[in-house]
């Protein structure tokens, strides 16, 4: 298995845990396996007036193999997570962070 297959299974596996429902509003999970997009979307009606649509969770897994970690809108530490289900540490790029920053995360830089 290649090192993008091995981590599309590991984020996808990872996201499924979001997926559930709280009466009007539902969690999406968005796969896009040919692109390696991987998302949790929030939606619904939260009143009669207002409609919610929130980004929870975005990945991407670009061409070099890298998870790129877009958005994280939960308090788990997403990263760590992906490192005890088998991701190197050098292969995880903060990008929800400045480029600037990421040198000093000790995460990849991109």
């Amino acid at each position: 298995m290649g090192r993008i297959t091995k981590y599309a299974t590991i984020v996808k596996d990872f996201i499924k845990k979001y997926e559930r429902s709280n009466g009007a509003i539902e969690t999406c999970l968005i796969v896009d396996p040919l692109r390696h997009h991987y998302q949790v979307l929030r939606m619904g009606w939260t009143d009669k007036d207002t409609f919610l649509l929130r980004i929870i969770l975005y990945f991407q897994i670009k061409a070099d193999g890298k998870i790129w970690i877009l958005a994280n809108w939960t308090e788990d530490e997403v990263e760590q997570i992906l490192m005890d289900k088998g991701v190197k540490k050098t292969d995880i790029v903060l990008g929800l962070l400045p480029e600037y920053v990421r040198p000093y995360t000790g995460f990849a830089a991109a």
